[in-house]
């Protein structure tokens, strides 16, 4: 008789492998954005779309104490943390930072679903399979209302099918592509973009 000794560390070499190829798999079917910024070393855009964000902050505030019921509608979206912006703009420029480019966002992370809002606010806008960091026109508490009660309704479906979304590997190519092109071309071709919408 065969005697087969058990290794728990070559079994938790197979699980910890396991889970990892899960993960892998899992990760490149979650919804990502491609997220195209500025011109590199452009600090005004950045300090606007910054600021933009906490004029969010505080219009979202008024909004609360004119509609006292609003956070109890929404309470879904503050399980975890409270709707702010300005960490998500913040994390954003974080992102950014990493090839002063663009940035992809896997929109099952803690990101996702302000993403979404931050879109319909203006904050990102979509140009083909892609969005531009843009400066948000107008943040009114009233609209902040409006994208989150939206979001808020998408308990049923996934907030990720409020935004045009990709699969990570799509994310990636498009940040290559970006990465790529000359810079002074990149941004006239991302102020042509925005131009046309």
């Amino acid at each position: 008789m065969l005697w087969q000794e058990s290794h728990p560390s070559s079994d938790w070499t197979i699980s910890s492998t396991w889970a990892q190829k899960m993960n892998d798999e899992i990760a490149a079917e979650a919804p990502w954005v491609s997220v195209e910024g500025p011109g590199p070393g452009d600090a005004e855009f950045l300090e606007r779309w910054l600021l933009a964000a906490v004029e969010a902050d505080h219009a979202l505030q008024e909004q609360f104490r004119k509609n006292p019921g609003l956070r109890q509608q929404i309470s879904r979206l503050e399980v975890l943390c409270l709707v702010e912006f300005s960490p998500a703009v913040t994390k954003c420029v974080e992102l950014l930072m990493e090839n002063l480019t663009c940035f992809s966002l896997d929109l099952w992370d803690e990101w996702g679903e302000i993403f979404t809002v931050m879109a319909e606010l203006g904050f990102f806008r979509l140009t083909g399979d892609r969005y531009q960091m843009t400066i948000p026109r107008e943040v009114t508490g009233s609209r902040i209302e409006s994208a989150l009660l939206r979001l808020a309704a998408t308990e049923d479906v996934h907030h990720e099918e409020l935004v045009t979304c990709l699969t990570k590997p799509e994310a990636q190519k498009w940040q290559l592509r970006l990465e790529r092109l000359p810079w002074m071309q990149r941004v006239a071709d991302r102020d042509f973009l925005i131009e046309d919408i």
